[in-house]
């Protein structure tokens, strides 16, 4: 029996719906006010038997901070992924963010090691991974390292994955992958699809910051390929390549056929739209633009995926037909795109 934490994500609904399609038996963790129709739209992108694969789940509410319920989870179960995770990067939920990561990875660690699982697979993300030296692509063995202009994301994940390396060392089989940042259908809302609804939203700015980016089914296979193997106690850095905002809004805005000349945004402009935001905050209680919005448009990271591909031999799809594919579902659920 396999359990899954955060199913109600980008990553976890189409890692979920790999799953039930090959017939796992899976528990899926949720809150009880989880709102599990956009992991039905999910689900649809791929199939028209979406209430048949659905009641293959079986669904369980639990509180991932509560190590009771949690435990009380893994009964019988032999492999678990815990793909849930707070993100954020507004400075109001820094330490919840920091607190929730790490205490329910924390939580989970020790619930594995309690019920004796065959093997947790641990997702983190690329902002776990130490940064090079300049024009070095990062890799797996870099250690992130604390510093002023640390976002509390990069450290929850990093904190979370050292409960993971704890647990490796009191016995627990485990693996970890740090995705890049992921594209895949669903959720336009939040998160990194809502980079569709900006581009058809009429976006005319991009930043020339530069990082990794890949396509969430390249995720979902290497991680089902990590947790099948005899592999443990490593961590795979999982990206497709390196691009540019500017880039990537382009491509999307290709894709979506309402291409136009994005603007680069400069240093000046951004640091007018970060006090413009400020004051408005003031009025509104939120902030859309903070100063790690700001460190992030303009940094430059490059990941080596070498490692995966050695590990598994998996080839990743070319971003640009990921991006084709992903606008193509974007298209489909808003009809009165032009």
């Amino acid at each position: 029996m396999i359990l899954l934490t955060g199913g109600t994500g980008l990553l976890g609904s189409h890692l979920l719906y790999e799953l039930v399609r090959g017939r796992a038996e899976v528990v899926a963790l949720k809150r009880p006010s989880s709102d599990l129709e956009e992991l039905r739209r999910v689900f649809g992108y791929y199939t028209d038997e979406v209430e048949e694969l659905f009641r293959r789940i079986d669904w369980m509410d639990a509180d991932l901070l509560n190590q009771a319920e949690v435990e009380r989870a893994l009964i019988d179960v032999e492999q678990v992924y815990h793909c849930a995770g707070m993100i954020s990067f507004q400075p109001r939920d820094r330490q919840q963010m920091i607190r929730f990561n790490v205490e329910s990875t924390a939580n989970v660690v020790n619930a594995c090691l309690s019920a004796g699982v065959n093997k947790l697979l641990h997702v983190s993300s690329t902002s776990a991974i130490g940064r090079p030296p300049e024009d070095s692509p990062a890799r797996e063995s870099m250690i992130w390292a604390h510093s002023k202009t640390s976002t509390g994301y990069a450290e929850s994940k990093f904190q979370s994955e050292m409960e993971v390396w704890r647990g490796i060392e009191e016995g627990l089989k485990a693996v970890i992958v740090n995705p890049s940042i992921i594209l895949g259908a669903g959720f336009w809302e939040r998160g990194s699809s809502s980079m569709f609804s900006r581009v058809a939203g009429g976006l005319k700015y991009a930043a020339p910051g530069v990082t990794g980016y890949v396509g969430v089914q390249d995720v979902v296979s290497a991680m089902t390929q990590l947790m099948n193997s005899d592999i443990s106690g490593e961590r795979f850095i999982i990206s497709e390549g390196d691009y540019s905002y500017q880039q990537m809004f382009e491509m999307i805005g290709q894709s979506l056929g309402v291409q136009r000349e994005l603007k680069q945004v400069s240093a000046p402009l951004m640091r007018n739209l970060v006090r413009m935001d400020v004051l408005a905050g003031f009025f509104t209680g939120k902030r859309r633009i903070t100063s790690e919005h700001v460190r992030a448009a303009f940094s430059k990271v490059r990941f080596s995926t070498e490692k995966i591909i050695q590990a598994t031999g998996m080839k990743f799809a070319p971003l640009e037909q990921v991006i084709e594919q992903v606008a193509g579902h974007y298209r489909e659920d808003h009809t009165g795109l032009r």
